[in-house]
């Protein structure tokens, strides 16, 4: 039952997700405070209630729109079942993990979970938002940065002072590439977004963390960058939104601090 609700839960913040991934990028209102359903992109029709079913709606519509009949995305499921799923992983990794150091019935355990589900859920709303866009909104890098340092100051996972040398230590490396990269080629090699997004990362998992999350983003953004290169007509020249890999690359260091005996991680 437990995994059934969590799974529950993870498909309706998917559907959240969906929404913060269409509107932050285009400065359209989220809706929190004012309602504002949600409409189909082609013909603007309000979505009633009961086709916005998390998965459910788009295999009942055959996924299309219920009014005009065009396709909707077949992306808003995924990001769904993606939700879904990882919520379900983390709880599981988390359950296992923080149960045998606080109990689940402590404060600390609850609170401790909500701040690692919402930590991926800003990570899938990142990788599909750069994809697009490729831009990080601050809402995610600095909003993201200043949630890690409260909460490492009220739950001490990591402990607040290695939650800010992170911060300052993923920020400051990143800035000085991206610094250092414009200078000698004279164009840009990382964005800001990317830089203040590295921050995020160092502050949220710890400054021990910040050297594997930039091995690990930069071997597999050269991996699918040359694959890139070779297939499309800019050569050396082509583009890569860099966030996805760093959302990859912080989730699988995250993953694996839970299966080490580092408490400050």
């Amino acid at each position: 039952m437990d995994y059934a609700l969590v799974t529950l839960f993870g498909r309706l913040w998917g559907s959240f997700c969906n929404v913060m991934i269409y509107r932050i990028p285009r400065e359209i209102p989220l809706g929190l405070w004012k309602n504002m359903r949600s409409a189909c992109v082609h013909c603007q029709a309000k979505v009633r209630w009961y086709h916005n079913v998390p998965v459910l709606s788009y295999v009942m519509l055959r996924g299309k729109c219920a009014d005009c009949q065009k396709p909707i995305s077949w992306r808003y499921p995924l990001v769904e079942l993606l939700c879904a799923v990882t919520f379900l992983v983390v709880y599981l990794v988390h359950e296992g993990r923080a149960a045998t150091l606080h109990g689940t019935t402590s404060w600390i355990y609850w609170a401790d979970l909500v701040k690692n589900l919402y930590f991926f859920l800003s990570l899938i709303a990142v990788i599909f938002i750069d994809i697009d866009f490729r831009i990080i909104p601050d809402r995610f890098s600095l909003g993201n940065w200043v949630i890690a340092l409260v909460a490492a100051f009220a739950l001490g996972t990591p402990h607040w002072l290695d939650a800010l040398i992170g911060g300052l230590m993923g920020f400051g490396l990143f800035f000085l590439l991206a610094w250092g990269y414009e200078k000698v080629r004279k164009i840009e090699g990382l964005g800001m977004g990317d830089v203040k997004m590295m921050g995020w990362l160092g502050a949220w998992l710890g400054f021990e963390s910040v050297p594997l999350i930039v091995l690990i983003a930069s071997v597999a953004g050269i991996i699918v960058g040359m694959i890139a290169m070779r297939r499309s007509e800019e050569g050396w020249q082509t583009a890569l939104p860099f966030g996805p890999f760093l959302a990859l690359s912080a989730a699988i260091v995250w993953f694996l601090a839970q299966m080490t005996d580092v408490p400050t991680l």
